[in-house]
């Protein structure tokens, strides 16, 4: 009897020590699909990053060419480069519809409630051109949501005076 005990035990023992095998098996196979899935995760992740630094250039390189264009129909004393000017601004009104665009907000609140005059001081010459056509954008679409609200921008190019 105590014979069949111990090969009762025995078996008991040795179907254990599988179940933990497959049971750590399981977790292995488990911790490598999570690994996975966080390495897809953060990759997600860096092309989101990517994507929002192209767009961020690509407003920045859209802004500077809207500026050129500005400066050449208030200043250029050449018909053709005046035409053409205002044909690249079309364009870009065109595409961007003169939505307010990521980041006009915040510099509308950086005027609206900080010290915009010694902020402005603190940069260059196209910063300041960048943040105030910033607010002058946003300030046009809170008119266009909000036609009673008519927030006069004042003071905004100091530099300028």
């Amino acid at each position: 009897m105590a014979r069949d005990e111990l090969a009762q035990t025995k078996a008991l023992l040795r179907l254990a020590q599988q179940h933990a095998h497959r049971t750590d098996a399981e977790r292995a196979e488990m911790e490598a699909r999570l690994h996975t899935q966080q390495a897809e995760t953060a990759r997600a992740h860096a092309r989101t990053a990517r994507t929002h630094a192209e767009a961020v250039s690509t407003q920045a390189a859209l802004t500077e060419v809207r500026r050129f264009c500005q400066t050449t129909v208030d200043g250029s004393v050449r018909v053709q480069a005046v035409e053409q000017a205002r044909d690249t601004l079309a364009v870009i009104d065109a595409i961007t519809g003169n939505d307010p665009l990521p980041g006009d907000a915040a510099w509308h609140s950086v005027w609206l409630h900080g010290n915009w005059r010694y902020l402005t001081k603190q940069m260059s010459t196209p910063e300041r051109e960048h943040a105030a056509d910033a607010v002058a954008r946003y300030s046009v679409h809170l008119n266009a949501e909000d036609p009673d609200l008519e927030a006069e921008v004042t003071d905004l190019r100091w530099w300028r005076e």
